[in-house]
């Protein structure tokens, strides 16, 4: 399994699930079909964090239609897609994430997307393609790094997108 952790300090308030398809998100085949991420099966966490919104989301794949949230007892994915089209939970104000803590996994591991408002200081360290290492900053606001966490069966390596 791959584990996913919080990538800054923030606040979920709300999930919502989409039933989906369980494509693959090669980058490949990402550039081939566009839409692919709204088409797969996902998890979307949405609430903010000190510069605004901030919305996490965990996309299924082939043969990883299993996402497990650790703070989201409720979420049930891998169910055929009928079942329902998007369920909408509130979280209420009962989680409250730190940089770095363990958030859930996916049963083989897939994509996260992460879309939020940042300051007009925030920089990336990071390009569209490149190799983004376990505890690697993503960017940084005010000389402070936001990390994205991996932990992949000893592999600290995942694709950036």
């Amino acid at each position: 399994s791959e584990r996913f952790h919080s990538p800054a300090d923030w606040k979920p308030t709300h999930r919502r699930h989409f039933c989906g398809q369980l494509l693959s998100v090669n980058p490949s085949i990402a550039k081939w079909l566009p839409g692919l991420f709204c088409l797969n099966e996902r998890a979307v966490y949405l609430g903010h964090w000190d510069h605004g919104f901030f919305s996490y989301t965990a996309v299924g794949a082939t043969n990883v239609g299993t996402v497990k949230v650790y703070f989201d007892k409720t979420l049930q994915t891998n169910l055929h897609k009928k079942s329902h089209r998007c369920k909408e939970v509130c979280l209420g104000n009962a989680v409250d994430l730190k940089k770095g803590d363990p958030m859930g996994e996916f049963r083989m591991g897939s994509t996260i997307v992460l879309i939020f408002e940042a300051p007009i200081h925030f920089n990336f360290n990071i390009f569209p393609g490149d190799k983004v290492k376990m505890g690697q900053g993503l960017g940084c606001v005010d000389h402070q790094k936001f990390v994205y966490r991996i932990d992949k069966d000893k592999s600290d390596s995942k694709t950036a997108s």
